[in-house]
This record gives C-alpha cells, sequence and structure tokens, in this order.
C-alpha cells in the first residue's frame, strides 16, 4: 500500500492543494492531508484548527473522500510545533505494511535540510517535492521532483485578504472556501 501524505498549515488551503493531491491520486492507495497546530519556525495559523480542517473538507471533493483523507494527529497532540518525524513515526505505526511518501513544495523543500532529524526522514519516506519551477532547487536523488507551476501561496492569500485585495484571490480559493473565510472574517486586520 502507497500512502502519501501532504502536511502544512493550510492556512488557508488553495487551488495548488487540490491540484497537487488530484496529480497523486492516480500514484498512491491513500493520499493524507495532516494540518499541523504550528509549524517550526512560523506563527501559530490566524485560522483555528477546527476553521482550517473545515476548509481542507470544502477542498476535497466528495468523490475522492473515500481516499483523501484528513488526519488530526498534529492537530490534536497538543504538541507545539509539530515535527515531521513525530508524524511519520506515527503514520508508519498506523499504516504499518505501507510505503510511506511525504509530499511538500517546494518552499518547504529548500528548508527540508535543517528540519529536526531530516536524515532519519530521507530513510523513513520517500520524498516528493512539487517544485513550483524554482531554479534555485538542488536536485537530490533521494527526492522526486514534479513540475508544478503553480505559484500561490497561502501566505500570498492572506496578505491579500488583509490588504482588501481579495477580488485578486479568488482564483487561488474555490467558492466554498472563499465564503467561508469571509463569513468568519479570517484574515481581515
Amino acid at each position: 500500500m502507497n500512502i502519501y501524505f501532504f502536511g502544512g498549515t493550510f492556512d488557508p488551503p488553495h487551488k495548488g492543494h487540490k491540484l497537487i493531491y488530484k496529480y497523486c491520486m492516480d500514484l498512491c492507495d491513500k493520499f493524507i492531508f495532516i494540518p499541523a497546530a504550528q509549524a517550526p519556525g512560523k506563527n501559530v495559523p490566524l485560522a483555528s484548527a477546527e476553521q482550517r480542517i473545515s476548509m481542507l473538507r470544502l477542498l476535497i471533493d466528495h468523490r475522492d473522500s473515500d481516499k483523501v483523507l484528513i488526519d488530526r494527529f498534529e492537530v490534536d497532540s497538543g504538541i507545539k510545533p509539530n515535527y515531521t518525524i513525530d508524524t511519520i513515526l506515527y503514520l508508519k505505526k498506523r499504516f504499518s505494511n505501507a510505503s510511506i511518501h511525504m509530499v511538500v513544495g517546494a518552499d518547504q523543500y529548500k528548508n527540508l535540510s535543517s528540519w529536526k532529524d531530516f536524515h532519519k526522514i530521507k530513510t523513513e519516506v520517500k520524498v516528493i517535492c512539487f517544485d513550483r519551477n524554482l531554479s534555485d532547487l538542488s536536485h537530490q536523488k533521494h527526492i522526486n521532483f514534479i513540475d508544478f507551476n503553480y505559484n500561490i501561496s497561502s501566505t500570498e492569500i492572506r496578505n491579500k485578504i488583509a490588504c482588501g485585495n481579495e477580488d485578486k484571490i479568488k482564483d487561488y480559493l474555490n467558492e466554498e472556501i472563499n465564503h467561508l473565510i469571509h463569513s468568519n472574517g479570517l484574515y481581515v486586520n
């Protein structure tokens, strides 16, 4: 069994995240989003864990819900920040006979070597990087790179909302997530 997992704050999840899971659907038996309570070196997410999980549910197409899951391990762990190695060990225990693949974006890949227990991460999972055509990425043999030219980030979306430029982010969020953000006043200063 091939398990792909994609961690992050997903604050908010956007169409780039959806394109990544859709791409991976044919490659795996299960695709798991693992929202973080707090990522190392980053601020606490602006949206609550429940709001981010609700947005992730809205991101996943109904027909994909048997194969695409949201795992609450990090948000329910009570540990901040969350470290990927702990999540990997949890997944290896939960799916003991599976091959575990970690999905990262180019922004995460650039800092991967500084992650806690990075060398252990490399031995425990296969890493797949969606590289957004960033030319400064140094390709390594233990990482599978997938050309992915969708250059938007959750940070950019939050910043545009905070500055009152919601019209510039409509193409990056599905309608239901956009509605949830606005109805809860998320990311507004």
